[in-house]
């Protein structure tokens, strides 16, 4: 029999937020952005966001989502005489918010 387990260690928790765009996020580089974390410069004034990639910049607001998402990392026993199906996930961190950018971006020079 397989068993989950999740683990919850709130004061561990990051806080993510999600990024919505109306297109998608063009790059140069042959990989995309895979792996990449610092691929824009975000400033938020309270429920207003902007957000930076090159020479363009576009205006957002900060949308809390209708339901938290959770980002687990899945995780397998280690012990000898555990069962292989037994899989633990751990809590990463939880989104409560999206940062929505509805229109197109400013070039800016």
């Amino acid at each position: 029999m397989s068993q989950v387990q999740i683990v919850y260690n709130k004061a561990g928790l990051r806080e993510f937020c999600l990024i919505e765009t109306q297109g998608s996020l063009e790059t140069d580089s042959a990989g995309g952005l895979r792996g990449q974390r610092d691929f824009a410069e975000i400033e938020r004034q309270g429920s207003t966001v902007a957000m930076r990639i090159g020479v363009h910049r576009v205006q957002g607001s900060v949308v809390p989502l209708k339901k938290p998402l959770a980002v687990l990392k899945k995780r397998h026993h280690l012990a000898p005489d555990a069962d292989p199906a037994d899989v633990h996930y751990d809590i990463e961190a939880i989104i409560t918010e999206k940062m929505l950018f509805k229109t197109r971006p400013d070039v800016v020079l």
